[in-house]
Parts: structure tokens; C-alpha cells; sequence
């Protein structure tokens, strides 16, 4: 899609690149905390890391690279989709098969939107394979009920699967998505600054004449 995007860029949908009626930087800010959805991938390999071999050298090296691609990809796709088409009309559902067919390209219409509908059920799936293995490790540390720690003699966490799909299904089906993926997206973001502040505060301690310096300095 972005190859495809960046064939078909006009750079007049580039003009002004900061628009100033989305509040230039402060526009961009809130942009950017939108996204953290893309970064699930980050925590998905945390989340299986239980299962890696050798997670002391290849997880470091998996997360970095999960960073580093899906960064790159996002600046790399949002440039090629606002250059296809000016910024005011993406549409919001559809935006990849839309901008193709406002330029005429309906063989790439179709393409993305077929692989939108291929892998947005590989996301959901993918999501639920993460969250049992989070709720066994919180399990397996007393803060979940130890049900969620039980495995099949196959290797599978099936109540914690049941339990986690069960409430997936329920928020997907009565919470709409325009405020299901603000939510998500700000959820990330506060988890992942708690779980690396705690990282910090395990790692590090305060000066004994100043105790809890370290703890002010990260809130």
C-alpha cells in the first residue's frame, strides 16, 4: 500500500505539510498518541516470551526490530496516503482503498480493501492468543485467581482463552470503535509508561538523603 501510495503522490496534498487549523504541533501530539494501536506488536512479543528460545539475546533484538519496522511503516504509509489524497477527504473507515479509487486505480482499491478484511480477523486472533499468556503470568504472580494459571495437558490456557475472548466479544460488540480506539490507543500508552517506570524504580533506587527522588522524577 505505501509503495502504491508513494507512486501516486502529488505533492500539492502536501501543502501546507502542517496544516494550521489541526493545531500544528499540538495537532501532531495528539496524532501520534492515536497510533499507539500499530505498537501491539511490541507488547505481543513481551507477552510471548515465555515461549521464546533464548529470550535473553533474541527478545531485546525482537522488540527492537518490532519498534523500529512499525515506526518506519507508519511515517512511511501516512506520507504516501496524505500525498494520494488531500488530508480533509481520507475517509476514516476506509482510508488505503479509498485514496486509490479518488486517483482511479481500482485493481488497488480492491487489493487493500480484501486485505483489510484478511487481516483485521489476524489481529483479533493474535490478540487472543496474548492476552491468556498475560493473565497466566499475573496468575502465576497471585494477582489473578489461579484458574488463569491452570494449563491443558496439551499446553493450552483454555479457561484463561475463554474468559479473555468472553470479554473481548462483549466490548466489540457494544462499544463503537470510534471510541473503542481511543481508548485502546491511550490504554497502551499509560501501560507501557507504567511498566517502564516500574522497570526503572526495580533496577534503581533513590539517594539515601533524598528517598523517593526517583519515584517523583518519573510521575
Amino acid at each position: 500500500m505505501a509503495i502504491g501510495g508513494l507512486l501516486l503522490l502529488d505533492t500539492n496534498n502536501l501543502q501546507p505539510f502542517m496544516p494550521p487549523e489541526l493545531n500544528g504541533w499540538n495537532g501532531i501530539m495528539r496524532g501520534a498518541t492515536t497510533s499507539f494501536f500499530g505498537y501491539l506488536g511490541y507488547d505481543g512479543i513481551c507477552c510471548v516470551a515465555g515461549e521464546a528460545i533464548n529470550p535473553t539475546v533474541n527478545l531485546p533484538k525482537a522488540v527492537m526490530y518490532t519498534l523500529i519496522i512499525v515506526t518506519a511503516l507508519y511515517v512511511v504509509a501516512a506520507l504516501a496516503l496524505t500525498g494520494m489524497q488531500n488530508y480533509t477527504e481520507i475517509s476514516v473507515e476506509s482510508g488505503f482503498p479509498e485514496a486509490f479509487a479518488s486517483r482511479g486505480v481500482m485493481w488497488a482499491a480492491q487489493l487493500t480493501a480484501a486485505g483489510e478484511v484478511i487481516t483485521l480477523p489476524i489481529v483479533v486472533l493474535i490478540s487472543g492468543v496474548l492476552q491468556p499468556r498475560l493473565q497466566y503470568a499475573l496468575a502465576r504472580d497471585g494477582l489473578l485467581p489461579h484458574m488463569f494459571c491452570e494449563v491443558t495437558p496439551a499446553g493450552n490456557l483454555r479457561k484463561g482463552t475463554i474468559v479473555a475472548g468472553t470479554i473481548m466479544t462483549f466490548i466489540a460488540t457494544f462499544v463503537p470503535f470510534e471510541y473503542l480506539d481511543d481508548f485502546v490507543s491511550a490504554g497502551i500508552l499509560v501501560a507501557f509508561s507504567i511498566t517502564n517506570s516500574s522497570l526503572v524504580i526495580m533496577r534503581r533506587e533513590s539517594p539515601e538523603n533524598t528517598p523517593f527522588y526517583l519515584e517523583k522524577l518519573l510521575l
